[in-house]
């Protein structure tokens, strides 16, 4: 696990995040870039103040799994898809080198596509892979709450 991996599940209730971090049914979709201006500020004001939350989050998902896609139509039969009906989504924040205490922010809604379109995947970065694609999603909030909130960190035993 590091910073900035993106988990994501199609299950009805969002399932909960162990001391170890997602396990099945979550699954590793891909990454995003330190660089997500929406989704750093947004994790700025859930750090730092309870009476100002990101209502919106916007964010490019650079996937690097086949068993992610944005739609269902051309994607692996069982693969998991952000249209029609959006997926849960959990982002790793854990410090570098604090494998003993991951940390994730999880979305409370279900995360959709902004736009049917699908960016070309990226220039390849040294030592990354370079993604099968790269999605344009927006998680969002009910009205006056975060669109982000924090995993409970369940001590190991």
């Amino acid at each position: 696990m590091s910073w900035g991996d993106v988990w994501v599940c199609g299950a009805k209730v969002r399932p909960t995040i162990d001391a170890d971090g997602p396990q099945p049914p979550w699954v590793l979709a891909g990454s995003i870039a330190r660089e997500e201006k929406d989704f750093i500020q947004a994790i700025h004001r859930l750090q730092n103040t309870r009476d100002s939350h990101a209502r919106a989050v916007d964010f490019q998902l650079r996937v690097h799994t086949p068993d992610v896609a944005l739609k269902p139509a051309g994607a692996k039969p069982d693969a998991l898809t952000f249209e029609p009906d959006g997926l849960w989504v959990a982002v790793d924040l854990t410090p570098a080198g604090r494998d003993d205490a991951p940390r994730f922010v999880l979305f409370t809604q279900r995360v959709r596509a902004v736009t049917q379109s699908r960016r070309a995947p990226q220039a390849q970065v040294a030592g990354t892979p370079r993604p099968l694609a790269v999605i344009a999603l927006r998680g969002r909030a009910r009205s006056g709450a975060s669109a982000l909130e924090w995993a409970p960190r369940p001590s190991r035993d």
